[in-house]
């Protein structure tokens, strides 16, 4: 091979390079681009079992989401919720309700920072839906399972105490109401999403003749759904 094509061959090598390093940078940025919510400016309340609730209260729809933060499914389809809280609960059209829900994904570790989240609003008010970004945010990265994951969830979602955090975590329970109520209404793995009508029971997403029982809801249904009452 002369000089000039071994030239040839590197500047080659190097354009390759370059368009896949560039492929990598924009595949992430694609998993990564979640739309930033300010909570703070949306109601925020809990169901009358301890559920997690954001948005106006006289909002005719509640879309409820069972998710794990470990679960890389929910991991996914996290920016789509996302979306739709930015478009529709900080709007005042609809509510968001979380439950939590551990899988196989997370084990007793997504028990465990369940427990970190619920007790993070349980003393800092308000705390609960910094954890929630936070704990989305480790599980994207690889973070989750970290040693250091309460005390990364106490820093950056404000809690004032982080001893107190973790005892509190001993006995946090809401993530045991969820799952029970998820299971009651037959919810069987994360994401799983369903519907509340005004105040009614929860129940599985039925639009354009087609029910949603398993998996995510796209962004554009749930939007639908709410649509359906402008």
């Amino acid at each position: 091979m002369n000089p000039k094509q071994k030239q040839l061959l590197i500047v080659g090598v190097i354009v390759v390079i370059a368009i896949v390093a560039v492929g990598v940078v924009i595949a992430m940025s694609g998993q990564r681009n979640t739309t930033a919510v300010d909570y703070a400016a949306i109601p925020q309340s809990r169901a009358e079992d301890g559920a997690f609730v954001l948005g106006n209260p006289d909002a005719p729809v509640t879309i409820i989401e069972f998710a794990d933060f470990a679960c890389p499914h929910c991991q996914n389809y996290h920016p789509e919720i996302q979306r739709f809280i930015a478009d529709y609960v900080a709007t005042g059209k609809a509510r968001f309700e979380y439950r939590l829900f551990a899988t196989s994904a997370g084990g007793q570790q997504s028990v465990f920072t369940s427990q970190l989240a619920e007790c993070a609003d349980e003393i800092t008010p308000g705390a609960f839906w910094r954890a929630y970004d936070v704990l989305y945010e480790l599980g994207a990265t690889g973070q989750y399972f970290n040693q250091d994951a309460g005390r990364i969830v106490a820093d950056r979602a404000g809690v004032s105490s982080y001893s107190e955090l973790l005892t509190c975590s001993g006995s946090a329970d809401q993530i045991t109401i969820d799952m029970e109520f998820g299971r009651q209404n037959g919810v069987e793995g994360t994401p799983a999403v369903m519907v509340r009508y005004n105040n009614g029971p929860a129940e599985w997403i039925s639009y354009n003749g087609t029910t949603y029982s398993r998996g995510n809801v796209s962004y554009s249904i749930l939007a639908g759904v709410v649509d359906q009452f402008s």
